[in-house]
């Protein structure tokens, strides 16, 4: 039974590290994305600013979604494991 545990926690470990490793591949794309959508969410007509308005949002849930993974990550290259949310 501990073989298994400690087979299932190594498991965990390297899906939380290659998690990680992708978020962090993604991050830069999305702060571009985000940075883009925040400057014309303001300058845009009316049913334009909805849409940039809606996909900042929609960015800035993604962007810290990707860090807190990043960190999971990092935490588990580390030989923590961090609790899921």
């Amino acid at each position: 039974m501990e073989d298994y545990r400690a087979e299932l926690l190594r498991q965990v470990r390297l899906g939380d590290i290659a998690t990680g490793e992708a978020a962090g591949a993604c991050l830069p794309g999305l702060l571009r994305r985000l940075t883009h959508h925040e400057a014309r969410a303001g300058a845009a007509p009316h049913p334009l600013r909805l849409y940039h308005l809606w996909r900042r949002n929609s960015l800035r849930r993604q962007v810290a979604d990707a860090r807190w993974h990043v960190e999971q990550g990092r935490a588990a290259r580390m030989g923590e494991l961090a609790p899921r949310r």
